[in-house]
């Protein structure tokens, strides 16, 4: 399998290292290229399963985005490596710029205003949401009381602009991926496999 490795690393570590890389950014992007480029599948394939896992991305689908990329590509025939390496490009860098941009969007769609719309008030809300999803299912055992309320307010204020707002630029960002990446695989494919081909006839010209 293409991502395995001799010595496994440890949980922590490797959540660290997803999150923050050992060798940088610049040098893990730079290594997944090449591994995207050398997957098994075709550079059609491959391509399609980077654009979906670049689309769930711009979602506030937060913690289910892998598991959306990889059904995504599993049901429109994209490969489910390259869609699960196209949920990167949402990471700690890049989802302040992703989360304004949505919800910017998001709100002047759905009519609620435009305005700015800083990151640390977008994570508070999402942070607020979740104490009060764990308060009303408390509440459905007898603990605590139901803060639907709560609820229904990140949803009309948060949740669905910036869900409206990021299929806009999911779009655009998934179909660039897709145009972009599919005739470079393509190329490093029909190189890779003439270099294959070239070396066996090297051999097979050398035996006796």
């Amino acid at each position: 399998m293409v991502f395995k490795r001799r010595d496994k690393l440890p949980l922590l570590r490797r959540m660290r290292e997803w999150v923050l890389p050992r060798t940088g950014w610049k040098r893990a992007l730079i290594y997944l290229g090449h591994r995207i480029k050398r997957l098994p599948d075709s550079s059609e394939r491959i391509s399609r399963g980077i654009a979906f896992g670049v689309f769930i991305s711009f979602t506030p689908l937060f913690g289910f985005h892998i598991l959306i990329a990889m059904l995504m590509a599993k049901l429109m025939r994209g490969n489910i490596v390259a869609a699960v390496l196209g949920t990167l490009i949402g990471n700690p860098f890049t989802f302040p710029f992703i989360a304004v941009l949505a919800m910017g969007i998001g709100k002047r769609v759905v009519g609620a205003g435009g305005g700015k719309h800083e990151f640390g008030g977008i994570q508070h809300a999402f942070h607020e949401a979740f104490i009060g999803l764990q308060s009303t299912i408390k509440s459905w055992f007898g603990y605590g009381t139901s803060e639907t309320d709560r609820l229904v307010t990140f949803w009309n204020d948060v949740f669905f602009p910036y869900l409206i707002g990021g299929i806009i630029p999911g779009l655009l960002f998934a179909l660039a991926s897709y145009y972009l990446s599919q005739p470079v695989i393509h190329a490093y494919q029909t190189l890779r496999r003439n270099k294959t081909l070239e070396k066996r006839g090297k051999n097979g010209n050398n035996r006796p």
